[in-house]
Formats: C-alpha cells, structure tokens, sequence
C-alpha cells in the first residue's frame, strides 16, 4: 500500500477522529520541501494543523517557541534549565533531585546535542511515495489504543513503551519512535493542549514509518478477527434484563 492508502486503512480501522500524521526530520533545512512560515510555531501546532486540516508545515528552532519540543526532537541541544530539572522544579515536583530525575524521563534526542536543523509535518496520506518519514503519529483514545499495542505485539507478543512523565509526550514520542525505531504511546502534557488543541480523551501513538508501512494495517486486520481486540468493542447482549412492572410484558398481554 501507499501512503494514502495506509493512511485511509488506519482512519477506517481504528474510526479515527483526527488524520495520521507523517513526520521527518532533515540534517539540513535546504532540503524541506517547504520553508516554515513567517510566525513561530511549535511542533505540537504543527502536527494539529496537519491532523485536523490536512495541512503541510515545517519548522526550524528558530521559528519555535518551545525549547523543550525543540530539545526533543534533536533541534537544539537540551538547555542545562531543562536538563537539570530546574524547569519542573516547584511546578512539577518538590525538590531540585526529583526535578532532575523528572526531566531526565523524557526522551530528548538533544541531551546528546544537536543532531537536526529542520522538521517537516504532513498528513501520512500526502507522504511522496519515495519518501522515508522518521515516525507517524496517530492521536487515539484508550480503545484505539489498547487495538494498536495488539498490533504491535502480533509478532513478538512485548509490550510497548508508554511515556508517563505527560511533559513534552508528543514530542518525545515522536523521537523515541524516531531514534530507537519502536513504537510508544504517550500521555499529551499541558503545552500540547494549551497549543495543539489536543483533546481530553486523546492519547498519542508514535511508530518508526517502517513499522507503519509494513506491518501495522495487516496486525490491525489479523488481531480484530478473534473478535476481542475490535473497535468499537460490541456491548454483550445475551442476557435478560429487568424493568419496572409498568414497562414489563405480562402474561396476560400475550393472550389477546
């Protein structure tokens, strides 16, 4: 399958709400396809614009906002105020140790230094066909989720990675899947849903394009046939309930 029809594969299966999102990064920024725009933006507005309206974007750190985002994702090296636990200290947690070892949660590809200069967001279903994207993101509720970790494990039965620090998930998310080529599901932080618009029932789901390209459609289909693993899961009917006696067919009803 191609990427649109991937894309429309996994918006059917799962009965998704919002669009399967592509993401890439690029070494260089003379290499996007397109430039960002002329206001600064942060990842997680990028990607909404992407899921809810189909629209393409990049960015660069200095046309964002948020170095937290930017540190994940490689774009910057993790500032020392973040790497240090300062940022969540008194906000997050109570004590400078805790603070540290809270940052030190989240998968930031800068705490090793710079490593990119350039993101590029689209929907999965306008990804070039001779194009490799880094990781896509799905925005799910817990069933669509519970489907996805199934199809995950059809083949080796573990488990996937959560991120549970909910700071910086969908960015974090979204560079674990790209760095360690895993799948993970993370818990969106405050910032996504201050300026993503992400939803109070949503969860994000993160996977390496190969895992996405090549097996996880057929997994979808393969485990929603033992007929457990479906969404939406059908409520069991096989029983008799009770009702009051006034909405209750009595005996006598059945003899005329």
């Amino acid at each position: 399958m191609n990427p649109k029809e991937i894309s429309e594969r996994l918006v059917s299966i799962l009965h998704l709400e919002t669009y399967p999102v592509a993401v890439k990064l690029y070494k260089d920024r003379a290499e996007l396809p397109r430039q960002p725009l002329n206001i600064k933006q942060n990842f997680c507005q990028l990607i909404s614009s992407a899921r809810y309206a189909c629209r393409p974007g990049s960015g660069t750190a200095d046309s964002m906002i948020c170095a937290f985002g930017a540190a994940c994702l490689g774009l910057i090296e993790t500032p020392e105020v973040i790497s240090s636990g300062k940022a969540a200290n008194g906000i997050y947690v109570g004590n400078a140790e805790a603070a540290k070892n809270f940052m030190a949660n989240v998968y930031k590809i800068g705490d090793s230094g710079r490593q990119y200069d350039a993101v590029m967001v689209r929907p999965l279903s306008e990804l070039p066909e001779d194009e490799e994207a880094d990781a896509v993101l799905i925005y799910v509720n817990p069933v669509q989720a519970m489907r996805l970790i199934h199809a995950c494990a059809y083949d080796t039965g573990e488990k996937i990675t959560a991120d549970t620090v909910a700071e910086g998930a969908m960015c974090s998310a979204t560079a674990f899947a790209a760095a360690e080529k895993k799948p993970t599901i993370g818990f969106p932080c405050a910032g996504d849903r201050i300026f993503g618009g992400t939803q109070n029932h949503e969860l994000v789901f993160a996977a390496p394009y190969s895992l996405v390209k090549e097996k996880l459609v057929d997994h979808l289909e393969k485990t929603a046939q033992g007929g457990f693993s479906v969404f939406p899961v059908p409520p069991n009917m096989y029983w008799t309930p009770s009702m009051p006696p006034a909405y209750t067919i009595q005996p006598e009803y059945l003899k005329n």
